[in-house]
């Protein structure tokens, strides 16, 4: 005597692996929104002129030049940020910044002056530095990139 099995209709067959895929996309497409969520309300740094050039002339080791940039974050920042810059040849050439510590960086751009200053008597070249703004132990980026020509 032969047993006849009722079909089973492929959905039903296959209903556990169809769930399992749907859960893990439904997974996946919660985890990329949650990133992408999170970067449109990371800080952003603004800066008036990115990349900056500084061009002065060196005066056998008496040269000095400057420039402005001031900057904001977009979204705002509530707490205090701090700036920091570094220079391609510290031995030849520092870079001061007017203010270094601000109470908040909003919408308002918050004035900033850098200026070279040659520490020895021979500094004419091209140099590179570069001006992070800090929030603890975070970087508000884009980093302001500065070319300094010495002639």
């Amino acid at each position: 005597m032969d047993l006849v099995l009722p079909l089973q209709s492929p959905i039903r067959r296959y209903l556990p692996h169809l769930l399992v895929g749907l859960s893990i996309s439904l997974i996946m497409v919660g985890a990329y929104a949650a990133v992408g969520f999170a970067s449109l309300t990371t800080p952003k740094a603004v800066w008036t002129i990115n990349p900056l050039t500084i061009r002065f002339s060196g005066n056998n080791g008496a040269g000095t030049g400057s420039a402005s940039d001031p900057f904001k974050c977009a979204p705002a920042v509530s707490s205090p940020v701090t700036l920091k810059s570094t220079v391609s040849n510290p031995t030849k050439i520092s870079l001061s910044l007017s203010q270094t510590s601000f109470a908040l960086c909003g919408q308002l751009f918050n004035p900033l002056t850098l200026t070279v200053h040659c520490l020895v008597t021979s500094c004419a070249g091209a140099y590179t530095a570069t001006v992070m703004i800090t929030q603890g132990y975070n970087t508000i980026l884009p980093n302001l990139s500065v070319t300094i020509i010495v002639t």
